[in-house]
């Protein structure tokens, strides 16, 4: 959705890099292709779809689009969110540890951090006695705005790992 301010000229710059430099260590080619996808990534805010950026860079194959997007989140540089209905969301992830709480309603995801969370993992874990080594938390809600205009109101149901609404 891309809604946040404007990412400053450094701030576009450091994530480009951080971008490209992610591609390469994954064994991707630096073609002209992918140097324009890391750019227009790089000056987003917010979430977004796929099909967003298909649309926004139409000389750019949805074929590398897609790829690409897969390729980065294995690298650990996009989170995906699957939204209710199935349709993924992605948003560069940020330098630290964080969840997302995702309205049903417009597609808005925003990170969170809390403390308490991570205390209950660490005391989760020490009483099963394994070693925690990753998590993903998604909250999924209606904002203020949409509980108001009553916009994503339907029932959502969790199937397995995806979260649909019905």
């Amino acid at each position: 959705m891309g809604t946040a301010s404007p990412k400053s000229a450094s701030a576009v710059m450091q994530a480009e890099s951080n971008i490209l430099a992610a591609l390469e260590e994954h064994g991707s080619r630096m073609t002209w292709p992918r140097r324009q996808l890391a750019r227009t990534l790089a000056r987003r805010t917010g979430s977004f779809s796929a099909e967003e950026i298909v649309a926004g860079l139409p000389t750019l194959g949805r074929a590398t689009v897609y790829r690409t997007l897969r390729l980065l989140g294995e690298a650990g540089i996009l989170c995906k969110t699957t939204m209710p209905g199935g349709s993924p969301r992605y948003s560069l992830d940020g330098a630290h540890h964080h969840h997302h709480l995702v309205c049903v309603g417009c597609e808005r995801i925003d990170e969170f951090r809390h403390p308490s969370i991570e205390r209950m993992l660490r005391a989760m874990n020490a009483h099963i006695g394994t070693e925690l080594v990753g998590h993903r938390l998604e909250l999924y809600h209606r904002c203020d705005v949409c509980r108001e205009s009553g916009q994503g109101g339907e029932d959502i149901h969790m199937h397995g790992t995806h979260v649909h609404a019905h």
